[in-house]
């Protein structure tokens, strides 16, 4: 008799907390999407397109770098 309510309560426990589980991830997938939704209405303006990327590119490691760095080579990443 003992045997079957343990067996009943460990049961319940494990539905109660998978419940639980399904519930915090349902929750958190859908308020990411709302999340990201609500982001994606805003635009973005783009700012100025004629910059030279190389140029700055070798100014900012010169600057972090002290003089003493050099680039190689560069990859645009999409």
């Amino acid at each position: 008799m003992e045997s079957t309510s343990n067996l009943t309560l460990l049961i319940s426990l494990l539905i109660n907390g998978m419940i639980t589980v399904f519930f915090v991830l349902f929750l958190v997938f859908f308020l990411g999407k709302i999340i990201i939704k609500y982001f994606k209405s805003f635009s973005v303006e783009k700012q100025n397109q004629n910059i030279d990327t190389e140029k700055l590119i070798h100014e900012k490691i010169h600057k972090i770098s002290n003089g003493k760095g050099k680039v190689l080579n560069y990859k645009k990443l999409d």
